[in-house]
C-alpha cells in the first residue's frame, strides 16, 4: 500500500466535507458534556476563577497557593474520567469516519464494544507514556546530577543532552504507537504491537504528517476564536463568572446565561473541527498502510 504523509494531514477537512452533519453530531455531543459539567461545576468553577482573580498581580504565598488545591483536584478528579470517556466516543467516530464510512448513521457515534476498546487503548497508552516519561526523566536528573557533582558546566551539559534524547525517545513512542485507535476501530480488537508493526520505517513521515496536522488544527482554533470573537464581547465573557464567588448554579446561569451559552456552543465546535482535523490523519496512515478493513 502507499502513504502520502501530507495527503493524509488534510483527511480531517475531507471527513468534514464528505460528511459534514458529523461535526454537528460531534459539536452536540460536546454541548451535552459541557453542559453537565458547568451543572455539576459551576458554583466550584466562579469560586475558583474568583480565587485566582484575587491573587492576580500579587505574590501569592505557599499556604495561598495551596487552598485552591481542594477545588482544582475535585473539578480535575471528576472530570477526567468523563473526560477520556468522551474522548474515546469521538476518538472512535472519527476514526469510523475514515475507515468505515459506511457506518455514518448518527455522525458515526456510537457506545458500545469499539468505544470502550478505544478507552483502553486510551488509558494504557497514557500510563504507557506517563511512565515512559517519568522513567526517562528520571535517569536524566539522576545522570546530570553525577556528572554536576564532578563538574557544574558538565552537569548542565549531560542535562541537555541527555534531555533532548529523552524528549526524542518519548516522541519516537508516541509515533509508533499512533495507529493503536485505528487499528482497534478497523479491526475491531485491542492491539498496540500492530502499530509498531506498521508504522515500522514510517516514523519520520509520521512525525511530518503529525505536526502538519497540529498546526493545522491550531489554526482551525485561531480561526474560530476570531470569528466567535464579537459574541463573546457581547456577552462579557467568562470573567464575570469572579463576582458570582458563592453562588449557586442556578443564580449563576441567570447572571452569565449568555455568556456561559457562547462559550459552551463556540468551545463545542471547536472541539468537533480540531478532533477532526487532528485524529482523522492517523486513520488516514493505517489505510495507506494497511488498506481497507474486512468488514464483519
Amino acid at each position: 500500500m502507499t502513504f502520502s504523509a501530507t495527503d493524509a494531514a488534510f483527511e480531517g477537512f475531507r471527513v468534514v466535507r464528505r460528511h459534514p452533519l458529523a461535526v454537528v453530531f460531534w459539536a452536540a455531543l460536546h454541548l451535552v458534556f459541557l453542559a453537565a459539567f458547568f451543572g455539576v461545576f459551576g458554583s466550584d468553577l466562579a469560586s475558583f476563577m474568583a480565587a485566582t482573580e484575587t491573587l492576580q498581580g500579587t505574590d501569592p504565598t505557599p499556604v495561598e497557593l495551596e487552598s485552591l488545591s481542594p477545588t482544582l483536584l475535585g473539578l480535575f478528579a471528576l472530570a477526567a474520567p468523563a473526560g477520556l470517556l468522551l474522548g474515546a466516543i469521538l476518538n472512535a467516530a472519527v476514526a469510523r469516519a475514515v475507515v468505515r464510512q459506511k457506518d455514518k448513521a448518527f455522525g458515526y457515534l456510537r457506545l458500545g464494544a469499539d468505544e470502550l476498546r478505544v478507552l483502553a487503548v486510551t488509558v494504557v497508552m497514557f500510563i504507557v507514556f506517563g511512565v515512559g516519561t517519568m522513567v526517562a526523566f528520571t535517569l536524566v536528573g539522576v545522570c546530570a546530577g553525577l556528572a554536576a557533582a564532578a563538574n557544574a558546566g558538565l552537569g548542565w551539559l549531560v542535562g541537555i543532552v541527555l534531555g533532548l534524547g529523552a524528549v526524542a525517545a518519548v516522541v519516537w513512542m508516541m509515533v509508533r504507537l499512533s495507529l493503536a485507535v485505528p487499528v482497534t476501530i478497523a479491526e475491531r480488537r485491542i492491539s498496540l504491537f500492530d502499530s509498531f508493526a506498521l508504522t515500522k520505517g514510517h516514523a519520520l513521515s509520521l512525525l511530518g504528517m503529525a505536526v502538519i496536522a497540529f498546526i493545522m488544527t491550531f489554526l482551525v482554533g485561531m480561526l474560530m476564536t476570531v470569528v466567535a470573537l464579537p459574541l463573546t464581547m457581547t456577552t462579557g465573557g467568562l470573567e464575570q463568572l469572579a463576582a458570582l464567588d458563592g453562588a449557586s448554579t442556578l443564580d449563576i446561569l441567570r447572571a452569565a446565561g449568555p455568556a456561559i451559552a457562547v462559550y459552551v456552543v463556540v468551545n463545542a465546535v471547536v472541539s468537533a473541527l480540531q478532533q477532526a482535523v487532528l485524529y482523522a490523519p492517523f486513520s488516514a496512515a493505517y489505510l495507506g498502510l494497511k488498506g481497507l478493513p474486512q468488514e464483519g
